[in-house]
Parts: C-alpha cells; sequence; structure tokens
C-alpha cells in the first residue's frame, strides 16, 4: 500500500513536469516565431516583430505603432576578449519599420506642418535596410524625390535619431557614435 502511495506521488509530480516543460517549450517556440537572433563574437544581431521588445528601445508613450518589424545589432566592447585589454562602451544600431493607421499619420503630418524645423537632407538610401520587404523598399525608393526625411521628433532616439515617412509607415534608423 505505501508503495501505491509513492506510485501515484511519482506519476502526478512527472505528470505536471510534463506539462510545464511542454508550456515552456511552446513559449519559446512563440518567442522563436517573431525573432532571429545571430551572435558572432562581440556582435548580437536580432530581426524582431516584437512590439513590446522594441517599446523598450524607443519610446511609445505617445504614439504606439500598430506592428512592427526591426533589427537591433549590439556590439560588446566590454574587453571581454582576451585580446582586447581595455573596455570601450559598447555600440548598437536601431532600424525599425513601424506601421501606423491612417488617423495616427495624420497626426505626423500635423505636427509637420506646424513645427518649423530646418531640413535634415537625410537620403533615402539610408533608410534602404537590407531585410526590408520588396514592397517597402519599392515604396522607398519611388518615394518624392524632394523628401528629405524627418528628425526623429516621438521616438526618443534623440540627436542619433533618423525617421522618413512613407504611407501609414515610418522607417527610423538610430545608431550610437
Amino acid at each position: 500500500m505505501n508503495n501505491l502511495k509513492y506510485i501515484l506521488a511519482f506519476l502526478l509530480t512527472s505528470s505536471l513536469l510534463f506539462a510545464c516543460d511542454r508550456q515552456a517549450n511552446k513559449n519559446s517556440e512563440k518567442a522563436g516565431e517573431n525573432e532571429e537572433v545571430v551572435k558572432s563574437k562581440n556582435v548580437t544581431e536580432t530581426i524582431s516583430t516584437d512590439i513590446d521588445k522594441l517599446g523598450k528601445l524607443l519610446d511609445f508613450s505617445t504614439y504606439k505603432p500598430i506592428s512592427v518589424k526591426f533589427k537591433y545589432t549590439y556590439i560588446d566592447n566590454l574587453g571581454q576578449n582576451k585580446r582586447i585589454s581595455v573596455s570601450g562602451p559598447s555600440d548598437y544600431s536601431l532600424e525599425a519599420l513601424l506601421y501606423f493607421d491612417t488617423v495616427t499619420m495624420e497626426k505626423f503630418y500635423e505636427f509637420d506642418r506646424n513645427t518649423e524645423y530646418d531640413a535634415p537632407n537625410f537620403k533615402k538610401e539610408e533608410f534602404n535596410f537590407d531585410w526590408l520587404p520588396n514592397d517597402i523598399r519599392e515604396e522607398l525608393l519611388n518615394s518624392n524625390p524632394n523628401y528629405h526625411g524627418h528628425p526623429d521628433f516621438f521616438f526618443g532616439t534623440g540627436d542619433n535619431g533618423k525617421s522618413w515617412y512613407l504611407e501609414n509607415k515610418i522607417l527610423i534608423r538610430k545608431h550610437t557614435n
């Protein structure tokens, strides 16, 4: 009788652990569906559609996109490599595609009409990210030749941020240095 109690307890515990493990695997599969991470030496590149992750890199408190795709490249210069004896600041770059509804895009244009700023003179080629879908690249390359981009007024990238408006989309580029 005592053995039966131990066997039942073992089976119940095993079933519980198996169920938890399956749930953890499902969660990691979900993360894998919308994210690709490549590590090479001290460089980590992440391409993702996770709006919450991008919300940790950009400020969405005023305008939150309806969907995103981005590439975040992190270069770890902390000197943990044996060949590098002196550590330096780590660098990163961010390339992002933000999708907005028509009403929200109109708010960006309204702000633009009522704000004076120096034209940033960006080149559209700076926003031709290698991971962009072909239709977005085509829209970018065929955009108005007299348009030269916008400073980032809304997403907290500061002086290192650049933006390019497309139809219901904004491309963001930010680099440290």
